[in-house]
């Protein structure tokens, strides 16, 4: 018994090396990448507590499980900022209420897997029940086959929400009562045709909040393969390297706009991203995640309605430059939606 976990400890921290070391890096690396992130956190401590059974070489698995847990430490989706407490910036300028919802087609009944039944008028009046400032919506679209058409009548939006204005761009859908700057896609040139869903996938609109500007990008990446698919066909697996690089490509851009960004600004939306898989680093390293502003320990946001447990976290909102969090809540989407729903009270503030 000893020598089995003394095996698995090591097998598993040269996977959590290689996994750090390949992850947002390789096309092919994005199954393992599936994996929920809490078993990152998870395997180590079963390792740990396996010692008890073990005769010889405990603290090799100890020092071996230790080691592989801090090495795995941005794929375990651990809130490790849970544990610390946050200091209002002294001078507030102004608050503005977020919200960012993934719609699950608009609420529209579709086929294939991992669906559930949806209600368009009670999704808006959920959402029209959260009076937020700005909601940045995703999946603003209606299915056809395989593929995502995105929705151009707005009537439905402008009867429940008529003192808003509503910025689309593909299947993104941005709606603000606060007055519009301007707006542009972050990737306008994206080279590839994805049908599911359509580009483009980041939405950059700006508002004015009171005497300042703050930009709000709405993202909506494509999930990285399609489990309709034959798994063992190699149009599977071509599916599966086309969306890797139009996800790379597409962060890099969303990555560069930020850096340029110097006004206050809030990232939101479905990435499709857990924090096992590492496209999203680049933007993680020049932004702060809101989520690190609430208690929650393990901040997962998908899967809400059953089929499969909520043990991944696919929604983000970040935020950058004279902006914080005053409150941040995941609430549940009421049957509306198979993702969590982020709420954020933002607040912008002048520096000292």
């Amino acid at each position: 018994m000893s020598k089995i976990i003394l095996v698995l400890a090591t097998v598993w921290l040269v996977y959590a090396t290689v996994h750090e070391t390949l992850t947002g890096q390789i096309w092919f690396w994005v199954l393992p990448e599936m994996m929920p992130p809490i078993v990152f956190a998870a395997a180590p401590i079963i390792l740990i507590l396996a010692t008890l059974l073990m005769k010889r070489f405990r603290l090799w698995v100890v020092a071996f499980s230790i080691t592989a847990f801090v090495i795995s430490m941005p794929s375990t989706g651990i809130n490790f900022a849970a544990f610390t407490q946050h200091s209002p910036p002294s001078k507030i300028s102004a608050q503005v209420h977020v919200v960012q919802m993934n719609t699950d087609f608009w609420a529209q009944q579709r086929e294939g897997s991992l669906t559930d039944p949806r209600n368009k008028h009670a999704m808006l009046n959920f959402l029209r029940s959260l009076d937020a400032d700005i909601y940045l919506l995703q999946e603003h679209m209606r299915p056809k086959g395989n593929q995502a058409i995105p929705l151009t009548d707005l009537s439905d939006v402008a009867e429940k929400f008529p003192e808003y204005q509503a910025i689309t761009a593909g299947t993104l859908l941005t709606l603000t009562r606060l007055p519009v700057v301007d707006h542009t896609v972050v990737n306008p040139k994206n080279q590839y045709s994805l049908r599911l869903p359509p580009p483009p996938y980041a939405l950059k609109v700006n508002v004015q909040v009171g005497d300042q500007i703050l930009s709000t990008y709405n993202v909506y990446m494509p999930i990285q393969i399609l489990l309709e698919k034959q798994w063992l066909s190699s149009e599977f697996y071509d599916e599966i390297r086309t969306r890797y690089f139009v996800r790379k490509d597409e962060f890099h851009h969303i990555t560069q706009d930020v850096a340029r960004n110097d006004l206050p600004l809030v990232i939101a939306g479905d990435f499709n991203t857990s924090p096992a898989m590492g496209d999203n680093r680049s933007l993680l390293n020049i932004t702060t995640d809101a989520a690190s502003f609430s208690k929650a320990l393990y901040p997962a946001t998908w899967r809400v309605g059953g089929q499969l447990p909520k043990l991944w976290r696919t929604d983000w909102l970040l935020i950058r430059n004279n902006v914080t969090v005053s409150q941040f809540q995941s609430l549940d989407p009421k049957g509306n939606s198979d993702h969590l729903v982020q709420s954020v009270t933002l607040s912008l503030y002048e520096k000292d």
